[in-house]
């Protein structure tokens, strides 16, 4: 009877042991997230940022065609919080909430995914071209929809001039962010705890301030991907608009793979000294990487030179832009995919 128990308890340590290696992330398996960004749709009036109803609808056929993962944002948030990230995995967004957002409701509907919407408080049930509070009851009812605070004016907060009153520009991004609070929950019914920055524009002392107000993370349009080691607070998106909005697009994004910056200089937000003294990024395992590259917006893609664990432009020309964004990329040598990580600076003028 001894020996039995001993056998017993021996198989159900080594099944235990082949039970924890196969639910491990392995290198292999610890993937990345794509989160897709959408503003209008069937709009021809605002080609940079619409798309075609059909094409949405493609594009939403081959994620359940080809057995993508679909989850919510609270499930990407639960992803990176707890390190790992599954194969495939893909949230959808939507910004402003426009009346054609009916027509992707639809659609995504049909397909039973969970979606996204934020919205640009002070239109919503105001302004023709956006969503009826009849149209948001509708919305309500669907059990696997989101809604995220998108500010209340949709105004371009970080652009402020030099010398600016940091104190006063927080006060004004605070007072916005708890109106668009107040008419949220009104609506809504509960407080948000997503916020989509307005034309994806941010600087550190926004982040500050949703930090403040209990925001659990904060969305940008950043095109990368998302990976565990993402801030909260500047989370990426894909954009899905204009040109960026066909299908062949479409399946070039969901195979870019985030590059894992560990630092990078000048940090995001506010530069402290325009023209930086260099652009760099720090990046793990650069030995697996090639062909680096650096972009930034106004002077476009810099090919990068390549100290040890390290990718860097130097001899920047003083940046003229009110903003820009930072990007590196690289080609991932074992995968053979493009690697890429962009964020937003601001040059107070």
């Amino acid at each position: 009877m001894l020996r039995e128990l001993k056998q017993l308890l021996n198989i159900i340590i080594f099944s235990s042991m082949i039970i924890v290696s196969l639910s491990l992330p392995t290198q292999a398996q610890n993937k990345y997230a794509v989160i897709l960004i959408y503003h209008k749709f069937d709009n021809p009036k605002y080609p940079s940022t619409s798309i075609p109803i059909k094409d949405f609808e493609a594009q939403m056929r081959y994620l359940k065609e080809n057995n993508y993962n679909v989850v919510s944002l609270d499930k990407i948030i639960d992803y990176i919080k707890n390190g790992y990230i599954p194969p495939k995995t893909v949230s959808i967004t939507i910004d402003d909430g426009y009346k054609s957002t009916m027509k992707a409701f639809k659609i995504l509907k049909k397909y039973n995914f969970p979606f996204t919407l934020f919205l640009y408080m002070e239109a919503i049930g105001r302004y023709p071209d956006f969503l009826s509070y009849n149209q948001i009851n509708q919305l309500k009812k669907y059990r696997k929809i989101t809604f995220g605070n998108h500010s209340y004016t949709h105004f371009h907060f970080p652009k402020v001039k030099k010398g600016f009153d940091k104190n006063q520009f927080i006060e004004k991004f605070r007072e916005d962010t708890l109106k668009a609070e107040k008419s949220f929950i009104k609506i809504i019914g509960y407080k948000p705890k997503y916020y989509a920055y307005p034309y994806g524009e941010y600087n550190e002392l926004m982040v500050k301030v949703l930090k403040d107000l209990g925001y659990k993370a904060a969305f940008t349009q950043d095109p990368s991907s998302v990976y565990t080691k993402n801030n909260l607070y500047i989370i990426p998106r894909q954009p899905i608009v204009g040109h960026w909005g066909t299908l062949k697009h479409f399946k070039k994004i969901l195979n870019i793979e985030p590059l894992p910056v560990i630092d990078s200089k000048p940090s995001f937000g506010n530069l402290k000294k325009n023209p930086p003294d260099k652009i760099m990024a720090k990046i793990k395992n650069l030995q697996d990487y090639k062909n680096c590259g650096i972009y930034i917006s106004e002077l476009g893609w810099i090919k990068a030179k390549r100290n040890k664990d390290t990718i860097y432009v130097e001899n920047i020309p003083k940046l003229k832009r009110w903003k820009n964004r930072i990007g590196f990329t690289c080609f991932d040598k074992k995968t053979k995919k493009s690697a890429s990580f962009f964020y937003m600076v601001i040059n107070p003028q």
